[in-house]
């Protein structure tokens, strides 16, 4: 989970009128973690290294169909107003259809984004990045305008800009409002809940979606000065500059204003004397001082809108901060590229860069955004009889119950540094075990066997719950609940796993059919039932095998079978055929070995744990179990190495493991 993080510290500048510290951002922003898209973690190829931050993105064609549709759209929109003051008529078939081919592809992405996010925030994140199109489109209006007539660009070419903007803004929240309208039956959400609340802070700052950069000398602001605000902007600047350099001097000469600034504004070291102009309030206090030359500085009226300014350029310094760490995400094949650009990458790599193959990049155009379904490998360790164990111990005294509860507690933590050392994610508790999800095979298996050795060192301390450990690995599909639990920042973010994956391994960890019939009689004798009445009653059962046990398997401490009726019996450690092919694969050369533990083969791997010891784990297909409600699986047995007698141990040539378990599984069957 990603730690918690305040807007401060994930913006990145540079900032000509931010200051990027807590207190001004909560002035502007007072609820941040609610309104504002927070970055992702994105996992480098190789995972041991630091991930980066960033809005992985994935370029699709699709995506890429709805920025030309877009950029068609506003150049229309120029052309039916600039044939407004030319006079002329406007070509309304194609001004209607690119609307319509934007409108068409803008809803499916709207709908979308609002139906998946279930509180990621998709509809902010997908603002933040397409009003990014909208801006570069939109600051090269007059330039077009110019191209198409060079006087009516030069003239109107800069109100036309905004006008266009207005009649672009009206269309998308007619559009807006009629898809949330709509969806607000279909989820039964309040409207107000379903409109992006970040869209609306956008729109009311015509800079986020008209500019992309503005540096400190606001050259870029001619067009908004002329069009919108409908100032002089050479003067306003030339004032701007005159204030500068005469605040500069000010601040040499003045002793009470140097005091003043440095209790009151609390400069960096590094700050430049221009930059404290930035402060809300300074300017206006600047005004009143008897120096200061309303003729060649900024007027009362010019003071205002200063002020007023200020305010938009922060915000639009916000946005532009965060659209930075949107990251293209190219697929090739079966694999990931993200583009960095120059600001995200690490030092010293190229811009495009290989990812972990578990990134889940955003597709806008994809009904579910982000794929719910993943593919990861699974390990789920239940205690067995944990609930009888339970309610026997209520039974004894309170300081042996707390005792038998600490060791419990400390077991669970020894597991849980174990996960963490072979980067196991921790999915949920289980009461008596837990879930864990890893990207690794191999050390999901090696933290198998570790984990039972821890188990049984937590017997020999005098654990309580000493009925036995139950195992089980996998490879499958999982899906994906997200989940929000409040807070700020991505903290607040979860994700739960369900579907066939957590199925099977429960399955594959509860399976005690063995026992059943025979614990059931002997409650009911016990309750003071007739023996030869209960014997009688479950005589069918019996007779048709449902309840059988193999003595000699259980003689073990840990064990694994199919009994006669199909039925799995874990009280040891077991893995699916998924998971056994895709060890196979990761593993690459490894010592194979046959080897006996108690008249049983095994096909033996020797591995290197993490601290670069010999570590061997034994395999053995058990066959198919009928599991509740899952096809009949392949299951195999995975034994403790340390449980092998080293003397049996012959060396063979590397083959596919599956194939070498499917053939001595068969030859044991025959034999």
């Amino acid at each position: 989970m990603m730690p918690t993080l305040n807007l401060s510290q994930i913006l990145r500048g540079p900032f000509n009128f931010l200051r990027p510290e807590p207190e001004e951002i909560r002035r502007l922003v007072p609820n941040a973690p609610d309104t504002l898209p927070f970055p992702l973690r994105i996992f480098l190829e190789d995972e041991a290294m630091t991930p980066l931050w960033g809005f992985p993105v994935l370029k699709s064609p699709d995506f890429e169909r709805l920025r030309l549709s877009l950029q068609e759209y506003l150049v229309q929109e120029e052309l039916a107003q600039a044939s407004i003051h030319q006079r002329t008529t406007t070509n309304a078939v194609a001004y209607n259809q690119a609307w319509e081919n934007y409108r068409t592809l803008l809803t499916r992405v709207l709908e979308n984004v609002t139906l998946s996010s279930y509180g990621r925030n998709y509809p902010s994140i997908f603002w933040l990045i397409h009003s990014q199109d909208v801006a570069r489109c939109l600051k090269d209006t007059p330039r077009r305008l110019c191209r198409l007539d060079l006087e009516l660009g030069r003239n109107h070419g800069d109100r036309l800009k905004y006008k266009v903007f207005d009649r672009y803004q009206d269309r998308l929240l007619s559009t807006t409002y009629d898809l949330v309208n709509r969806l607000a039956m279909d989820t039964e959400e309040m409207e107000e809940e379903l409109f992006p609340r970040l869209l609306r802070w956008m729109l009311d700052n015509v800079l986020i979606f008209t500019e992309d950069h503005i540096s400190n000398t606001l050259v870029e602001l001619d067009s908004y000065f002329r069009g919108y605000l409908k100032i002089d902007s050479r003067q306003f600047r030339r004032r701007r500059e005159s204030l500068i350099a005469w605040h500069g001097q000010l601040l040499q000469h003045d002793a009470s204003l140097r005091n003043v600034v440095t209790r009151l504004l609390e400069p960096r070291p590094d700050d430049r004397p221009s930059f404290l102009l930035n402060r809300r309030g300074y300017v206006s206090f600047l005004s009143r001082v008897a120096s200061y030359d309303e003729a060649t500085l900024l007027t009362p009226e010019l003071v205002q809108v200063w002020e007023n300014l200020l305010i938009k350029l922060k915000e639009f310094e916000i946005f532009r901060s965060l659209r930075r760490f949107a990251v293209p995400i190219r697929q090739e094949a079966f694999k990931l590229y993200g583009d960095f650009g120059n600001r995200l990458r690490p030092r010293g790599k190229s811009p495009d860069i290989a990812l972990s193959s578990a990134t889940r990049p955003m597709d806008f155009m994809a009904p579910w955004v982000v794929d719910p379904l993943i593919f990861r490998y699974g390990l789920v360790y239940d205690i067995t009889d944990f609930s009888s164990l339970i309610s026997d111990l209520r039974k004894i005294d309170a300081e042996a119950q707390d005792r038998s509860f600490r060791m419990m507690f400390r077991f669970q933590r020894r597991v849980n540094r174990l996960a963490n050392s072979y980067r196991m994610k921790l999915e949920k508790y289980l009461g008596d075990g837990a879930f864990y999800s890893s990207r690794h095979p191999r050390d999901l298996l090696i933290c198998a066997v570790r984990l039972q050795r821890y188990y049984v060192q937590a017997l020999e301390e005098g654990l309580f719950f000493d009925r036995g450990l139950r195992v089980a690995l996998n490879f499958g599909s999982y899906r994906l609940i997200p989940l929000r639990t409040g807070g700020p920042g991505a903290e607040a973010e979860r994700y739960e796993f369900f579907g066939h994956g957590v199925v099977e391994l429960t399955r594959l960890t509860t399976g005690k059919a063995s026992r059943e019939i025979e614990d059931v009689k002997n409650m009911l004798i016990s309750q003071g039932y007739p023996e030869a009445t209960v014997h009688r009653f479950f005589a069918p059962l019996v007779q048709k095998k449902v309840d059988m046990v193999d003595p000699q398997e259980e003689r073990r401490q840990f064990f694994a079978y199919i009994n006669s009726n199909g039925h799995l019996v874990n009280e040891g450690i077991v893995a699916t055929g998924k998971f056994i092919e895709q060890l196979d694969m990761a593993l690459g050369p490894v010592g194979l070995y046959r080897g006996t533990a108690r008249d049983r083969g095994y096909l033996v791997l020797e591995l290197v744990d993490g601290a670069k010891n010999d570590f061997r784990v034994g395999l053995r297909k058990l066959g198919l179990a009928s599991l509740k409600g899952l096809d009949r699986l392949a299951v195999y047995e995975i034994l403790d190495g340390e449980q092998i007698d080293p003397l049996s141990l012959v060396k063979i040539p590397r083959e596919s493991l599956l194939r070498a378990l499917d053939r001595d599984h068969l030859e044991e069957t025959h034999s």
